[in-house]
C-alpha cells in the first residue's frame, strides 16, 4: 500500500461517522512514517537526514536545554521525533540528549536554510515550523498545503518550497513574511525537490500515477511557473543534482526485485532527459563526489552500489555490500562512503566503502534495523538511525566503530538533522 492510499485512508477514516478509534488512526499514521524513509536522502542540501527506529537500549538523560556543539566541532545537530512531535538536540560526536522542543504533529520533510541557522519542519498537519539550531527557539507555525511530503531552501535562503503530495503542488513560502504564496501545479504524487545552486530552477520529482509512469517538473523561481513534464522511468523514488547544478539525476526503481532498475539524467540548461542508465535493481538513493565526477547509486534488490562517471554515463562494476541497502552518505573530502544496510529485519549493518578503488571494507554491525544515515560536516563522525525503538549510534571515520547507542525516542521516526 502507497502514501497515497494510506493517506486517503487516513482523512475518509477522520472525516466518517463515526471517527475511527486511536489504535487505527496511530496504525495509518505509522504506516505513512515508516515509508517516508524512502525520500530522506533526496532533500539534499545541508540537512543530512537520519531515520531511527533501535531495540532495548537505555534512555539518555535530557539535559537542561539545547546542547550547543562541542569545541573544534562544527556543526549542530537535532534529533527529530516525527510520533512524539519534538525535536531535541544531540552532543556531537557522544549523541548526548539535551531537552526535547516541539515541533508539530506529523514531521514528515525537514530542511536547514543555507546559513544553518534554522531548520524548517514540515508536518503531516498543513504546517511549517521554524526552529532555531542553536537556542531551540520555536516559530510561529505557517499554515502551508495539505500533506507535505518533501521541503527544499532555496540558496539565497528567500524561499521555502513544500511539496503537497495530497493536491499534486508545491506550496513556496516567502521566509521574510512566513507566508505562503499561490500553489504550483507539478505532476502527480510529488515527492522531492532539489535546487540548483544559481537560484533559477527548483526540479520536483513526481512519483507518477497508478501505473508508475514519473516526471520532473522544473519551476522557474523568478516567475513561480512550471515547466513542462519531462519524463523519466517508472516509480522513480529519488534525485541528486550535481554541485555545478548541470545534472540532475533521477532513480527509478521500477520492480525493486527481479528486474534492472535505471537512472535518468536530466540536462538542467535544456530541461531534456538523456538515456537511462542502467544500474541494478531497485536504485533508491544517491551520493555524489563533491568534485561532481561520479554519482553513487544504491541497489536495494541487488545488495550493491554502483559507480556512475558522470561524464561519460557509464556504469562501473556494482559494489557488493549488505543485505536490503537503502542510504549512502559521503564524506566532505569525497573519500569515504557509507552505505545503510537495513538487512531482514533484525541488526543491521554500515558498509564503507572507498572512493579511490571502489572496495568495500568491513561491515560495521548496528543494533536494530537502521533506516538512515547522516555525516558531521568535519566528516569526523557518522550518524545512524535505527528502528524499534528510535536511537542514533554514532560512528567515528577514523576508526569505524561505532559507539553505545543513544535512545532518542520510543518509537520513532526519528530524523538526525545536521546543520553547517
Amino acid at each position: 500500500m502507497d502514501e497515497t492510499t494510506l493517506r486517503e485512508l487516513l482523512n475518509e477514516a477522520l472525516s466518517g461517522e463515526p471517527p475511527l478509534g486511536p489504535v487505527t488512526e496511530r496504525a495509518l499514521r505509522a504506516g505513512l512514517r515508516i515509508r517516508w524513509r524512502r525520500r530522506l536522502v533526496a532533500a539534499g542540501g545541508v540537512a543530512a537526514a537520519v531515520t531511527a527506529i533501535s531495540v532495548g537500549l537505555a534512555a539518555a538523560t535530557a539535559g537542561p536545554g539545547p546542547v550547543p556543539p562541542a569545541v573544534g566541532t562544527p556543526g549542530v545537530i537535532w534529533a527529530l521525533d516525527g510520533s512524539a512531535e519534538t525535536a531535541i538536540p544531540v552532543t556531537p560526536g557522544t549523541g548526548a540528549l539535551g531537552r526535547p522542543v516541539r515541533v508539530g504533529v506529523g514531521a514528515a520533510a525537514v530542511a536547514v536554510s543555507p546559513d544553518g541557522r534554522t531548520m524548517y519542519v514540515a508536518s503531516e498537519n498543513n504546517r511549517v515550523t521554524s526552529v532555531s539550531v542553536t537556542t531551540g527557539s520555536v516559530g510561529r507555525p505557517i499554515k502551508a498545503g495539505g500533506f507535505a511530503d518533501a521541503i527544499a531552501i532555496t540558496p539565497d535562503g528567500k524561499t521555502a518550497y513544500v511539496a503537497d503530495i495530497s493536491a499534486n503542488t508545491v506550496i513556496p513560502i516567502n521566509l521574510a513574511t512566513r507566508r505562503a504564496g499561490v500553489p504550483i501545479r507539478v505532476g502527480i504524487r510529488p515527492r522531492a525537490i532539489v535546487i540548483t545552486p544559481d537560484d533559477r530552477t527548483a526540479y520536483v520529482l513526481n512519483q507518477g500515477d497508478s501505473a508508475g509512469r514519473g516526471s520532473v517538473t522544473p519551476i522557474t523561481i523568478a516567475t513561480g511557473h512550471p515547466g513542462p513534464l519531462i519524463k523519466v522511468g517508472n516509480d522513480p523514488l529519488a534525485m541528486a543534482i550535481t554541485p555545478d547544478g548541470k545534472t540532475v539525476y533521477v532513480a527509478n526503481s521500477g520492480p525493486i526485485r527481479g528486474t534492472l532498475g535505471t537512472v535518468t539524467p536530466i540536462a538542467t540548461a535544456t530541461n531534456t532527459a538523456r538515456l537511462p542508465i542502467r544500474v541494478g535493481a531497485g536504485p533508491w538513493a544517491f551520493a555524489i563526489t563533491p568534485d561532481g565526477r561520479t554519482v553513487y547509486v544504491v541497489n536495494l534488490g541487488s545488495d550493491s552500489v554502483t559507480p556512475i562517471d558522470a561524464a561519460t554515463g557509464t556504469a562501473g562494476t556494482p559494489i557488493h555490500v549488505g543485505r536490503n541497502p537503502q542510504l549512502i552518505a559521503i564524506t566532505p573530502d569525497g573519500k569515504t562512503l557509507y552505505v545503510v544496510n537495513v538487512g531482514d529485519g533484525h541488526d543491521g549493518s554500515v558498509t564503507p566503502i572507498d572512493t579511490g578503488t571502489n572496495t568495500a571494507r568491513k561491515p560495521i554491525p548496528v543494533p536494530g534495523s537502521p533506516l538512515s544515515i547522516g555525516i558531521s560536516p568535519d566528516g569526523r563522525n557518522v550518524y545512524v538511525g535505527s528502528f524499534k525503538p528510535g536511537a542514533v549510534t554514532v560512528i567515528s571515520t577514523t576508526t569505524n566503530h561505532a559507539r553505545r547507542p543513544v535512545l532518542a525516542g520510543r518509537r520513532g521516526p526519528i530524523t538526525v538533522v545536521i546543520a553547517p
